[in-house]
């Protein structure tokens, strides 16, 4: 199985960089639908700046899940998407996300 930090930095990577190959591989079928939500209210909310960077924050066990959340910065500001990790078949995957207030 690979490794949960290794797997959500990576997915931290791909968020930043709008690599949407590599995060459309990092769901659930429940993830990619709140994925698509939060996007959805995202661009409701008008244009984002860019971003500049991430950090990766574990925050341990959850039921039969793993909490991480990943801290998006841009120039301007920062905002926190709380995650929610599965193992699936040996592979973790995002199986439910939100923006954290």
């Amino acid at each position: 199985m690979a490794d949960l930090q290794e797997t959500a930095e990576q997915f931290a990577r791909d968020l930043v960089g709008q690599n949407l190959a590599g995060l459309m591989m990092s769901f659930t079928a429940e993830g990619m639908y709140r994925a698509m939500e939060l996007q959805a209210q995202r661009q409701a909310a008008g244009p984002q700046p860019p971003s500049t960077g991430f950090e990766v924050n574990f925050k341990g066990a959850d039921g039969e899940d793993q909490v991480v959340d990943i801290v998006v910065k841009s120039a301007e500001a920062e905002g926190t998407i709380v995650t929610r990790w599965r193992d699936v078949a040996g592979s973790w995957k995002v199986n439910d996300m939100a923006m954290k207030d």
